[in-house]
């Protein structure tokens, strides 16, 4: 439960970040990557560098295909749900 917590708030304020710091179009791009590799990451480490002694193949493939799929686009859209609310004609 804590890890999905994890994972939407953080590809939530990445998606904010890119948004708020990238002025560029390529920043939905960002936001959609940088969660998606952090996931990989941690699965990577968590399955061959940990002192996991269970050993075996693990499903990280299976979870970097639907969380990574996940954190991209909550990132993405994050980044696109801030453009659209601060934008120079909007109230905010």
């Amino acid at each position: 439960m804590y890890v999905w917590i994890g994972l939407i708030g953080g590809s939530t304020l990445i998606g904010f970040l890119s948004a708020m710091l990238i002025k560029k179009s390529w920043s939905i791009y960002v936001a959609g990557a940088v969660p998606w590799f952090i996931l990989l990451a941690a699965l990577i480490y968590t399955e061959y560098f940990s002192g996991w002694e269970k050993g075996g193949l693990g499903n990280w493939l299976l979870a970097q295909f639907l969380g990574g799929t996940i954190a991209a686009a909550i990132g993405v859209v994050s980044c696109q749900l801030t453009r659209n609310l601060f934008r120079k004609d909007n109230i905010l």
